[in-house]
């Protein structure tokens, strides 16, 4: 039986879970939850304080995440032993993840449904080569909701694009061929390349896409076979590929038969989105020989990093070798994860009140930077600054990890332009963001001021 505690959020500011998970932790620090006291049944919660049963999760989820409480499974949630020390929540903007809203009801959801479903899962626990033929119409209309055509048969499915990558690489492409790709590109792409013995030749970014004479003379003397793009927001500089660019890059990959790679994982709220240069290809091309884009996403910077569900459109030709250097790694793909995916996509609050808090945050962001004088370009969640010397980039990471809070380098991305990269999702709530973000600028306040920058 759960501890009878009923609290008033009167008192606490913020969000209905951030005030409910506040209250929590004074009452703990107050003796009113006892250590290894069992917390109120969530529904029951939810009832006398007239929020929801969500709200209530959040709550708790954000409690353990701050180290007062820990969950048995089956048995509920209990605070921490008289042992527990608070200690300061580790800041990370240096992960592009999706902030922590609905994310923990809309999978907790999800499996309770599928847990009353015993034929469906029979039928996900047997072997299958190939992708269900209700998953791929499930992730079919829902590209077809953002404006995405396709036909079922050219989605395959990968745990994560990173999986879609490799395979694809390792179906079109042979050892000691060259790879072109994006300066400041991705990590990623280097250590698929590195794995398969590829060369990678890096074409220069501008501020409307790749530069476009050095990408035909590239093609002309490397004769590439792939190159590897992210138009839509590019990782880590946030650049956006014009129109103009994505069809004339199109046109050059017809004319000296190169395959696109197009890597829409980074994610862009609704009104940064543009249309992909996959439905480009698809709408000028003549058949599907002439289509050279292939397109790869997935959902873990659009739901959450751990559920691990890729997926690409792929011209009909380019089907079978793509599959082959697929199987080649693994024998199937977890229809048990794509059931889950399909199931997420198809709750019409996926997205919860996300996006709204994401731009928020942007905002914010984007005032500390102007506030600090700082070149800097912002899309999704991620944000490029370019720091002015002599203060460097990383003395920067070097003073913020001192103080708990992890950014990025522009050095990881091999830029020398002393730039770092803030990443602004995370599962730290709206209040704690706020005074991460203030040390953020205080630090390069602080070390903008020193005579030399140093840690």
């Amino acid at each position: 039986m759960g501890t009878i505690w009923i609290p008033t959020l009167d008192n606490y500011k913020g969000p209905l879970y951030v005030r409910l998970a506040e209250a929590a932790e004074d009452a703990i620090k107050d003796g009113l939850l006892l250590p290894l006291s069992k917390l109120p049944p969530q529904r029951q919660l939810a009832d006398n304080v007239g929020v929801t049963i969500g709200t209530v999760t959040r709550a708790y989820a954000l409690l353990e995440q701050r180290g007062y409480v820990f969950a048995k499974v089956g048995a509920g949630t209990f605070v921490k032993g008289r042992e527990f020390k608070s200690k300061p929540q580790a800041a990370n903007f240096a992960t592009c993840e999706q902030p922590l809203t609905n994310q923990t009801t809309i999978i907790s959801d999800a499996l309770s449904q599928l847990a009353k479903e015993p034929h469906t899962i029979g039928q996900l626990m047997q072997y299958h080569a190939d992708p269900l033929p209700q998953h791929q119409l499930k992730f079919s209309q829902w590209l077809h909701r953002r404006n995405i055509p396709q036909t079922c048969d050219q989605i395959v499915f990968t745990h994560g694009a990173q999986q879609a990558i490799f395979s694809v690489l390792n179906g079109l492409m042979n050892a000691g061929e060259t790879l072109l790709c994006e300066d400041n590109c991705y990590p990623g792409i280097k250590v698929a390349a590195q794995q398969l013995c590829l060369n990678i030749e890096k074409v220069s970014l501008t501020q409307d896409g790749l530069a476009l004479d050095e990408l035909e003379q590239k093609m002309i003397r490397y004769q590439p076979k792939v190159i590897y793009l992210t138009p839509n927001n590019q990782n880590p500089t946030c650049i956006q590929y014009s129109l103009q660019q994505r069809q004339t890059i199109i046109d050059l990959a017809r004319q000296y038969d190169v395959i696109i790679i197009e890597d829409d994982v980074n994610y862009c709220l609704p009104n940064e989105w543009h249309t992909p240069m996959w439905c480009l290809d698809q709408a000028s091309a003549e058949s599907s020989q002439q289509q050279k884009v292939i397109y790869l996403s997935s959902l873990s910077k659009l739901f959450c990093g751990g559920l691990r569900q890729g997926f690409l459109l792929c011209p009909s030709p380019l089907l079978a070798k793509i599959k082959q250097a697929l199987y080649s790694q693994c024998w199937m793909v977890s229809p048990l994860n794509t059931e889950l995916a399909c199931r997420i996509i198809g709750n019409k609050s996926f997205m919860g009140d996300r996006e709204l808090q994401i731009a928020h945050r942007q905002r914010l962001c984007i005032a500390m930077g102007e506030r600090l004088n700082l070149n800097q370009t912002w899309r999704g969640l991620n944000g490029w600054l370019q720091l002015s010397l002599p203060l460097k980039s990383h003395h920067v990471v070097a003073a913020l990890a001192a103080e708990g809070i992890s950014i990025r380098d522009g050095d990881d991305f091999d830029d020398q332009q002393n730039h770092i990269r803030l990443s602004i999702g995370g599962t730290c709530d709206e209040i704690e963001f706020e005074k991460q973000l203030a040390v953020i600028e205080s630090t390069i306040v602080k070390l903008s001021q020193s005579s030399y920058s140093f840690v």
